[in-house]
């Protein structure tokens, strides 16, 4: 494969900028995709920062409809659950929505602040809106699945070579439990998600997913303990080389070159 195309949230887009404390950490030579750049002849990051699964599944096919993708292969990182976004017709164009808390049975949102009156309406009945109609973890697991088995049956289609992973640990499908090597800072969030009984859409969901095409772990997971700092959880420069690393391995194993 000459081209590789990934997508994702910011752990593949690069964190905010004002959160690295070096030059050398910079979103532009940190990221793991630029650790791939001397494997392929292209690298394509579709990636932003804070969105969802949604727009992952929307911009990647989006992509791909428009490229002969004959040549490519494709690392999606699969983003939170929590995170989804609405259509705005009036401004064409997409509203990212980001529920806060979710995990811990505490649901709160974050209405962003917006000038623009009629956008700051819409924006809070999208909220709105979200917090009327998902509120558990199965609706968002149920979500986050629909999301990966669509994906999964556009690419296996369309004969498109291409590996899944995630973000955390937590929303791995098929990690086992344990040999969880998450954050320290979150074990609530992992005690959650240890205790919650899945559904039966959410076990069919599963049994859909090919777990041939998933990395056996999380980028959290390959990173190890080497966020940018306590506050900001991102991989640093060493914890993406170590995530670039273990992706292409097992890129590598599934379709060599």
């Amino acid at each position: 494969m000459k081209n590789l195309l990934v997508n994702g949230c910011s752990f593949t887009a690069g964190s905010h900028p004002s959160t690295l404390p070096s030059p050398e950490n910079h979103i532009s030579s940190i990221v793991w995709p630029r650790h791939l750049e001397d494997k392929f002849e292209n690298v394509y990051n579709l990636a932003k920062g804070g969105t969802g699964n949604d727009r992952i599944l929307r911009t990647t096919i989006d992509f791909c409809e428009g490229t002969d993708m004959s040549d490519y292969v494709v690392i999606i990182q699969w983003s939170s659950p929590f995170r989804t976004e609405y259509w705005n017709p009036e401004d064409n164009e997409w509203i990212n929505v980001v529920v806060r808390n979710g995990m811990e049975g505490d649901w709160s949102i974050d209405v962003p602040s917006d000038p623009n009156t009629a956008r700051k309406k819409l924006q809070t009945l999208s909220y709105q809106n979200e917090m009327k109609w998902l509120n558990s973890l199965s609706d968002y697991n149920i979500a986050y699945y629909n999301n990966v088995v669509v994906l999964q049956n556009y690419f296996e289609n369309n004969n498109i070579s291409y590996m899944f992973t995630c973000m955390t640990s937590p929303d791995h499908p098929f990690m086992e439990k344990n040999i969880y090597n998450i954050i320290p800072t979150t074990p609530d969030t992992l005690k959650h998600y240890m205790a919650t009984i899945p559904t039966t859409t959410e076990i069919n969901l599963n049994k859909l997913m090919d777990k041939r095409k998933w990395s056996q772990l999380s980028l959290t997971t390959y990173a190890d303990n080497n966020p940018i700092s306590q506050e900001d959880q991102h991989p640093n420069l060493k914890g993406n080389k170590l995530i670039a690393q273990a992706l292409y391995k097992e890129l590598m194993e599934k379709y060599g070159r």
